[in-house]
């Protein structure tokens, strides 16, 4: 693995980044949208999301659209919702990797 070193406007750039994926139920539906083979509903995204309520994914999916990690796609009255900025995968394996030590 090749190391260097991170300047300061790369760390000022990616520090918004992992705060937003600093919350369990983001990373939760993160997870559960890298597993589905398709673009997801909220319906879908809710249920998968143990126990919140809708209207606080709902925040936490306008959070994650917000800072560039999902695509909101509108499909007659339902929203769906997938990863567009699939590097954040990077970052879940390294989470995956970290709970099996």
């Amino acid at each position: 693995m090749t190391k260097f070193t991170l300047d300061m406007p790369t760390l000022e750039r990616i520090a918004p980044i992992i705060r937003v994926l600093s919350h369990p139920l983001r990373l939760r539906i993160l997870d559960f949208l890298e597993k589905s083979d398709c673009p997801q509903r909220v319906t879908e995204i809710v249920e998968a999301s143990e126990g919140a309520q809708q209207a606080i994914v709902s925040q936490q999916l306008k959070i994650l659209r917000d800072i560039g990690i999902l695509n909101a796609e509108r499909r007659g009255n339902c929203v769906y919702y997938s990863i567009k900025n699939t590097n954040i995968l990077y970052f879940l394996d390294c989470i995956r990797r970290h709970e099996a030590i």
